[in-house]
């Protein structure tokens, strides 16, 4: 058994591969680093449009809330000057 081991490991593919190793390690690490960085990267971005949309979004519904609660006061004035010609009206008649 000590002789299959001792030829794979002193065969050229292991030593190759064997000195490899470290190298493939520090390799997947830069990887891996880089990854992380383009990650953070692109939550940050991403994170930022989603607040930008948000405002924006915010700012739409402000503007149609108000556009809504100055039609609301329009027709109640609107409204209330028609009731007063009725009574007006109503009353002169009577």
């Amino acid at each position: 058994m000590t002789t299959p081991v001792k030829r794979i490991t002193m065969s050229k593919p292991f030593c190759a591969l064997a000195g490899v190793g470290p190298y493939a390690l520090a390799k997947a690490g830069e990887v891996y680093e880089d990854m992380a960085v383009r990650g953070r990267r692109l939550v940050s971005r991403m994170s930022r449009e989603a607040a930008q949309e948000f405002e924006e979004t915010a700012h739409e519904l402000e503007d149609l809330s108000r556009s809504a609660r100055q039609a609301q006061e329009r027709e109640k004035e609107t409204v209330g000057q028609t009731a007063g010609r009725t009574r007006a009206t109503t009353t002169t008649r009577g």
